[in-house]
């Protein structure tokens, strides 16, 4: 065979003709335990990322699909259920559960609905438990009616008395060193009450001056962090504007007992309810995304970005918080027993919200559809939310979503399997999946090819072989027990590219048999592909 090279040394004629041969290799690629990830660019995200996690949870090795809701309670009224407060006392027995809804409170403890006071101007309250030498209480205010407090057995209105104030006015309530610190609705006042009390004389302290940017006082909370002097708690004013002014605060009747640390510039917070306690840190949902305040006293404004809690998910927080800013059901919830905080989103006023819901552990986030929460209450350690239909549901309890379909769907970061340059057809996929031994619903699976979006997905490949042993109807050492298998079956698949990013759908119907839930686990994907060579 004749070469003939060219002027820059390349051989020309039958030889260039000529290409190696095509062949197959594999990967194993990471199931997406890092996230929904809406900032990286979507052509160098890492592998253990994900473009979408919708219903799908990340834990630190596996991706599980989300627990779905059941009906827990119904007021009958119809109407949205704008608030849930639950009462902490010192015995668990005792503890007890509120919804308020159609200018009503009502006792759901028990998954009934009974009324415990009526006639109220709105429903959006604002609580804290509160124990003191009398007892324990529950204390409330909206901004418009006299604040409540409930001892137990009995919700009272609350005798507070005081000048440059009215208590209907106290729009929101903090406790801070056995004192009950309130906001007073368009203005820049907090006012405090005595001592250990839940009513009584109320003295002003107005933190206007504190406000650079001006605007009214929204929110209070605390914070606990270590100073030279040791552990110590704060309490942090947070204007509408985006200022925190941080005090601390040993007796505020004496001016030796307020000491003034400073004021932090963030963006504007978002909702009454734009604080939550994040074990000692306290997370603030702004326009800058959710911020730690440990974090807000480090960096400026313009850095903030970065060290914000939502900075995976910058991107679509930030267009969430353009969007539906000003729309009730803005709210951040600790959930420490499925390791959760959540984010409750409004979509539309009383009508649909998502929850953007991160792993505490990881720091990993998901987005949850199809719970249409209004508020979220944590109570007992389980999880509730208020519908805009009157009824107040359980979450993290099932297999599906009462009474609608619960739809999931998993898309992983792009991979070039290290080759950017080179065609490949991927032709398997083996996920290894940890499922219930009775499984009743089967995930579909596909790839999306150079960042398609809208991959066909079909049933994969999947037999447990076992069947759940069902008590008093199963035949005695021949059925199963409930327990969890871990399957690992090849998969066909087509594609040819030179990215692909493996999506996982499923949707999970609602049945009774679905109120136990069954987990489904996604650990790792092993992928079969041709590259080199001419493939077609």
């Amino acid at each position: 065979m004749r070469l003939t090279a060219n002027k820059r040394g390349q051989y020309t004629g039958a030889a260039k003709r000529q290409s190696a041969a095509v062949v197959s290799d594999g990967a194993t690629i990471p199931s997406p335990t890092g996230g929904w990830d809406a900032n990286s660019p979507i052509a160098n995200m890492p592998p253990q990322n994900a473009i979408a996690l919708i219903n799908w949870f990340p834990q630190p090795g596996y991706v599980e699909l989300r627990r779905g809701h059941v009906i827990y309670a119904d007021t009958g009224t119809g109407s949205p259920v704008e608030t849930l407060m639950g009462y902490q006392s010192e015995l668990k027995a005792q503890d007890q559960l509120f919804a308020a809804s159609a200018g009503e409170i009502f006792d759901i403890t028990g998954g009934g609905a009974a009324s415990i006071g009526a006639g109220y101007s709105n429903n959006r309250w604002q609580f804290t438990n509160f124990n003191t030498t009398g007892g324990s209480y529950l204390w409330m205010c909206n901004g418009q009616d006299s604040p409540q407090f409930w001892d137990g057995s009995t919700l009272t209105t609350a005798a507070i008395t005081g000048t440059g104030f009215a208590a209907a006015d106290m729009i929101y309530v903090e406790q801070y060193r056995s004192r009950l610190w309130t906001v007073i609705r368009d203005s820049s006042k907090a006012v405090y009450l005595p001592l250990d009390s839940i009513q009584g004389a109320g003295t002003v302290f107005d933190v206007g001056a504190y406000f650079r940017k001006g605007g009214y006082l929204q929110a209070i909370g605390t914070w606990s962090t270590d100073t030279i002097d040791g552990p110590n708690e704060f309490i942090a004013f947070v204007s509408s504007y985006g200022d925190v002014a941080i005090f601390l605060i040993t007796d505020p009747t004496q001016a030796s007992g307020i000491s003034y640390r400073g004021t932090a510039d963030i963006g504007s917070p978002i909702g009454r309810r734009c604080l939550c306690k994040i074990g000692a840190d306290l997370g603030i949902i702004s326009i800058d995304g959710v911020l730690p305040l440990s974090q807000v006293m480090t960096y400026d404004r313009a850095a903030l970005a970065r060290a914000a809690l939502t900075a995976n998910i910058r991107p679509v927080m930030t267009d969430a918080a353009q969007r539906y800013k000003d729309l009730f059901g803005w709210e951040l919830s600790s959930y420490p027993r499925n390791t959760m905080a959540i984010l409750n989103v409004p979509l539309g006023e009383n009508s649909v919200q998502d929850q953007f819901v991160m792993n505490t552990i990881t720091g990993a986030w998901a987005r949850f559809t199809g719970q249409n929460a209004n508020a979220w209450e944590i109570w007992q350690d389980r999880a509730y939310f208020g519908g805009n239909d009157g009824v107040v549901r359980l979450a993290d309890e099932a297999a599906g979503d009462e009474n609608q379909t619960l739809t999931a769907d998993m898309r992983c970061a792009f991979n070039y399997y290290n080759a950017r340059g080179q065609i490949k057809r991927w032709n398997t996929v083996r996920p290894s999946i940890t499922v219930d031994v009775n499984l009743s619903t089967i995930p579909q699976m596909g790839l999306n090819i150079d960042f398609g979006t809208n991959a066909l997905v079909y049933p994969i490949s999947f037999n447990s072989g076992e069947t759940i042993a069902v008590w008093d109807s199963s035949i005695w050492n021949q059925a199963s027990w409930p327990g969890e298998t871990t399957r690992q079956d090849w998969n066909g698949v087509t594609g040819m590219g030179y990215c692909a990013s493996i999506r996982m759908t499923v949707e999970v119907p609602w049945s009774e048999n679905a109120r136990t839930y069954q987990a489904l686990k996604v650990n790792s994907f092993d992928v079969v592909y041709d590259r080199g060579g001419i493939i077609g």
